[in-house]
């Protein structure tokens, strides 16, 4: 039996096929229409609303400790935390944010800058509205240097979708003929309210 319901990326979800392809893609047309808006709403935010909202989202996540760099003397981070995984794994994270438009997408030398600002045991982390160049992708996995994990547009969107941050969620119900209520069931019971003196159509 097929499922009822089906994701559509992370954080949402629909009607299967079998439910008719109409209502599932105006489902998902709808979704997408709200993860651009949101987009676009980052864009629209003065730079510390979007750091603040990043240490939102790192809370979200699993990170303690957060905090929101001063704007001055931080090496280009903007947000430090720690990323706990099951009360057991601990890593100091440095979070350089950048709310750049799409297209402008993020280039190895910020990987770098970021590398380069890393306290002692910390890892790197750059979370962007835009994207990262091929060359910005392969420096930060260079096996020889400290991690610097990636963070797109569409990664962050999802994660606030996820979370719920932004954005709100509607449930309505809907109802179905069960499969077990087949023609003959519903002929012998409509026979069966006849004899009793029920009429039908």
């Amino acid at each position: 039996e097929q499922p009822r319901f089906v994701q559509h990326g992370r954080g949402f979800v629909g009607l299967s096929r079998w439910m008719g392809r109409g209502l599932a893609f105006e489902i998902e047309q709808h979704n997408k229409r709200v993860r651009q808006t949101l987009r676009k709403r980052l864009l629209a935010m003065d730079s510390s609303e979007f750091e603040e909202l990043i240490a939102r989202l790192l809370a979200e996540i699993g990170f303690e400790d957060i905090e929101v760099t001063k704007r001055s003397g931080d090496g280009g981070i903007d947000v430090r935390g720690t990323l706990v995984v099951g009360d057991v794994i601990r890593t100091r994270m440095a979070v350089q944010v950048k709310k750049w438009k799409p297209k402008n997408n993020v280039q190895a030398p910020v990987v770098q800058q970021v590398r380069g600002s890393l306290g002692t045991h910390e890892q790197g982390l750059i979370i962007t509205t835009s994207d990262f160049s091929p060359g910005a992708r392969k420096e930060a996995a260079r096996p020889d240097a400290t991690p610097v994990a990636l963070m797109n547009g569409e990664q962050l969107v999802l994660l606030l979708v996820e979370h719920n941050i932004g954005v709100s969620r509607r449930t309505h119900d809907l109802i179905e003929i069960e499969e077990e209520f087949s023609s003959d069931q519903a002929r012998q019971e409509m026979s069966h309210e006849a004899r009793a003196g029920g009429q039908y159509d």
